[in-house]
């Protein structure tokens, strides 16, 4: 099964860039999807780096382009 994911318009980051938060606790992974609600006009699902499969939302702002490390 094949899902296209559409970037927003507008959108800094697109899917699959490296992304880290910039303030308060620490998340650092890959963008794997989009969201927006009334107060966050484009936001990130971002995946952990370092726990497959767990992802947290974040807005735009909260997010800085990253680049992992070597594994």
């Amino acid at each position: 099964m094949s899902v296209h994911i559409e970037r927003p318009y507008g959108a800094k980051f697109a899917l699959g860039n490296f992304v880290r938060k910039t303030k308060g606790s620490s998340w650092h992974g890959r963008v794997v999807g989009f969201y927006s609600t009334d107060l966050t006009h484009i936001g990130y699902a971002v995946e952990s780096w370092t726990e497959k499969g767990s992802v947290q939302i974040y807005p735009e702002a909260a997010l800085e382009l990253w680049e992992p490390p070597e594994r």
